[in-house]
């Protein structure tokens, strides 16, 4: 078993370093966020997909599980060292790995944090990157990658709110810098688990991940726009793409949503963009997967836009009133809310002057941002003028059970429902409901 250390212990670093710790491995992880360490300490994490994160946490923490903030202390005690820091965009649509370059310089002070390790980086990256970050440590320390160290780039691509299933059987890609380098790596993910590929180079690891995420948030948009089109022409969306996939074998299309949003889907489309810049300046415009990008950030807009049709339907006024945003989530049945369309509809709220409240069934932090927080519905619904639901968290598919929605409607001030994910169609020729549902006709303005 190997000493690990895996640097930035977020969402997919504990996992990965919990089911290091499960393999028999002893690890450290490592973090410059003290509330975020304080956290795993206390395994204080209660939303119900991470529970396997807190049995885990239980049998293994400082057992041969550690945590810490001392980065030469984490890399004096490993031989391997994963890093998964996270990456981010800039204004200006391109990427940002200062982050990144601050933690390797940090690892080169040293040449023993370097010395015989294996580096395997986890985090993002446009194309290029990894080779970049091994010239930096051989400039910065005189060691020679493939002899003195050891560096490969192998993409996270397991889902966040299932990342320590996945992470024991989903494929690794593996793109070393040399062959001495990917060897390594392979030795580690075997005692892990999941299909081994090696490619050639890290470039091509790069891209695999920048595809992965790319083309599902292009497959996203793609239903956005049939919804988009659907209601420009009256039609019912749920409908003509539930009737285009019956028994046909080449089609998969999802169904339309109120966004399409989170930390990866959000990013990496326009990290493989920036690498797509000189093909898309020769040929006159930019690549399918940037203007996906473009349909998934309009939709919370149109969401606005549905709503405030509702209300001058309903003859009422949006300025002032208070709506309820159900599901401020990037996704259902998950407590992260990273890059989230649900804050992004309740900003563009605010902005016009709505009393914004939010319930979400996995959000339990009314410190942690400037709406009010709902525990219990009940507790506000006869003083709300509308619901926007942005999410299909269980709880909220629940509510079509026994009219339970409607019993909820005949509660508030005035009974107007936004349907980001088609969750209450049945609503659509309600009496005295004004409903609109993102792909259904009737909605658009």
């Amino acid at each position: 078993m190997a000493n690990i250390c895996v640097i930035g212990i977020g969402r997919i670093g504990l996992a990965l370093a919990l089911v290091c710790a499960k393999k028999g491995h002893s690890v450290i992880g490592l973090d410059k966020s003290e509330s975020r360490l304080l956290d795993v300490r206390e395994n204080n994490f209660r939303a119900p997909e991470r529970r396997l994160e807190r049995e885990l946490l239980r049998k293994h923490l400082e057992k041969n599980l550690f945590v810490s903030q001392d980065l030469q202390i984490a890399l004096s005690k490993s031989t391997i060292v994963f890093v998964t820091v996270g990456t981010s965009v800039r204004a200006k649509e391109t990427a940002d790995l200062t982050n990144l370059f601050y933690l390797v310089n940090n690892i080169c002070r040293k040449a023993e944090n370097v010395k015989g390790k294996l580096f395997i980086f986890k985090s993002t990256l446009p194309i290029g990157t990894t080779r970049k970050i091994a010239g930096m440590i051989e400039e910065k320390t005189g060691l020679e990658c493939g002899k003195d160290f050891y560096l490969v780039f192998s993409p996270e691509r397991v889902l966040g709110d299932k990342a320590i299933v996945e992470m024991q059987s989903v494929p690794k890609i593996i793109g070393g810098i040399d062959k001495v380098s990917a060897e390594k790596a392979v030795d580690v993910y075997k005692t892990i688990g999941g299909k081994i590929i090696v490619l050639e180079n890290p470039e091509a690891a790069e891209l695999i991940k920048l595809v992965d995420n790319a083309y599902r948030q292009t497959m996203f948009a793609f239903a956005n726009d049939v919804a988009l089109i659907a209601e420009r022409f009256g039609l019912d969306a749920y409908e003509i793409i539930k009737a285009a996939n019956d028994s046909y074998p080449r089609n998969r299309v999802p169904f339309p949503s109120a966004g399409v949003s989170g930390y990866c889907l959000t990013k990496d489309p326009l990290y493989l963009e920036t690498s797509f810049k000189d093909v898309a300046e020769r040929r006159g415009f930019q690549s399918v997967w940037y203007n996906a990008r473009k349909t998934n950030d309009y939709m919370p807009a149109h969401v606005v836009e549905l709503l405030e049709k509702q209300f001058t339907k309903a003859g009422l006024s949006l300025e002032g009133a208070n709506v309820l945003v159900c599901g401020i989530t990037y996704k259902e049945n998950v407590d992260d809310i990273r890059s989230s369309h649900g804050l992004e509809i309740a900003k563009m709220l605010e902005e016009k002057g709505v009393n914004v409240f939010v319930w979400d069934p996995y959000v339990h932090r009314p410190n942690a941002m400037a709406y009010k927080i709902v525990d219990d519905i009940e507790e506000v619904i006869q003083n709300i003028d509308a619901l926007i639901f942005t999410v299909k968290h269980d709880e909220f598919m629940k509510l079509n059970e026994n009219n339970e929605i409607l019993r909820i409607l005949e509660k508030m001030r005035n009974q107007v429902l936004v349907d980001g994910w088609g969750i209450f169609r049945k609503l659509k020729n309600k009496k005295h409901v004004y409903y609109a549902c993102v792909g259904v006709s009737g909605s658009a303005i």
